[in-house]
């Protein structure tokens, strides 16, 4: 089994992908003329909609994943901390017996 010691490393090894997700989609736009958004009349506006769409799809989505990414940090030093308090139990159960 993983000490607590490496599953936080995991985890934040996990958060720092997260982090490096969120920067890739929010770097994710094919521009609107992708989405035919230069055409006139109708078939345009759908395209600028589209695109309108996109952007806030993959916006949300990029602070979904930078939020997952704070929260994976978050319970990576919230197990350092129970590692650390574990050794100085440990610590303190030894100097006891001996």
């Amino acid at each position: 089994m993983d000490s607590l010691a490496e599953l936080a490393a995991r985890l934040e090894n996990a958060a720092q992908g997260m982090a490096s997700a969120s920067a890739a989609l929010a770097a994710l736009d094919p521009g609107d003329v992708a989405f035919g958004a230069a055409a006139p009349g109708r078939l345009g506006e759908t395209g600028r909609t589209l695109h309108a769409q996109l952007l806030g799809a993959v916006g949300a989505r990029s602070r979904e994943a930078t939020a997952a990414g704070a929260r994976l940090a978050d319970a990576a030093q919230a197990l350092r901390w129970a590692a650390a308090g574990y050794l100085d139990v440990d610590d303190e159960a030894r100097r006891r017996v001996t």
